[in-house]
């Protein structure tokens, strides 16, 4: 029904009020325009030896950026020399074109499953994503080789350590099963892997702060249809995400895996507060603490002459 309000995830959203505006209409027919001829340029590029597959897809992540109104703000420095593995916290498919655009050479972790997943599987492979199967073991020295040439031909790897999407208010628990990918890829680079944490902060709507109510507007979640999705974002006019690059680290400087999973959890937690109260851009926000209020002398009362 039209008008209906749903809620998932704690979370109310008007996502059936209208049908598509002409701003939405647009975007999709420029999209489907530009993506034919740099999608071709890719498929040529990804049988080149060396780095050149990346700059057909970060060109295509870049102009679906521009086409959607996204502003991305970097925090930061992007670590470069050697591979790195970026552990990043996961909003939706937006931290896809969002992160794809902007960190060079290196490709995404995916789960297995996605290698299935028909048009969404050919673009994976158009970025080189790396697909794990994460409940197999006897496919780990299949994954560690696959790992071990990505890192030794000098490519990074972007992973999504919480395992899922999330709404983007709080950063769910890193998996630290997941900081296996971090294992196997040190051993391939001998030791020289660095880890760099990675906020993704969406923070503005049309040139306002984003509410609570308006989060499922960016991430995809709960039982709401992707073409109601899709819909409702395509009729944004711009929005911001915000990328906080932290310092890198090591595992050798961490310890276990485990250790690694809860420092990258509490940086990437640490960032992304920061970015709900706006400080990546107004700076660190300090309350002034009025003085209280003076102590009024109590006057006697009066006799009562009557």
């Amino acid at each position: 029904m039209a008008g209906e309000t749903i809620e998932y995830g704690g979370f109310r959203s008007n996502l059936t009020s209208a049908g598509w505006t002409k701003l939405g209409i647009f975007r999709c027919g420029l999209m489907l325009l530009l993506s034919i001829p740099i999608l071709v340029f890719q498929a040529i590029m990804i049988r080149m030896p060396g780095s050149f597959w990346w700059f057909g897809a970060g060109l295509w992540h870049r102009t679906m950026c521009r086409i959607l109104g996204i502003e991305v703000r970097i925090i930061g420095e992007v670590a470069t020399g050697g591979p790195i593995l970026f552990a990043a916290n996961h909003t939706g498919w937006l931290d896809i074109i969002v992160l794809g655009g902007r960190l060079k050479n290196a490709s995404f972790v995916a789960k297995s499953e996605m290698a299935s997943w028909g048009f969404v599987a050919t673009m994976c492979r158009m970025h080189k994503t790396v697909f794990i199967n994460r409940s197999r073991r006897t496919d780990s020295k299949r994954q560690a080789e696959r790992l071990s040439s990505r890192v030794q031909s000098g490519d990074s790897l972007i992973l999504f350590p919480e395992g899922t999407s999330t709404h983007g208010v709080h950063v769910s628990p890193f998996k630290s099963s997941l900081f296996s990918v971090a294992e196997r890829a040190d051993e391939a680079s001998d030791h020289s892997l660095r880890i760099q944490p990675v906020t993704v902060a969406y923070s503005e709507i049309n040139g306002m702060p984003v509410l609570r109510s308006q989060k499922p507007l960016i991430a995809w979640l709960g039982d709401v249809e992707l073409f109601d999705h899709l819909r409702q974002f395509m009729a944004l006019s711009s929005t911001v995400v915000t990328l906080e690059f932290h310092e890198p680290l090591s595992l050798a400087e961490v310890g276990t895996r485990k250790e690694l999973a809860k420092r990258c959890e509490e940086i990437v937690c640490s960032g992304l507060e920061r970015a709900h109260r706006l400080e990546m851009r107004m700076g660190p926000q300090r309350v002034a603490l009025l003085p209280p209020p003076a102590e009024t002398p109590v006057q006697p009362a009066l006799p009562d002459l009557t």
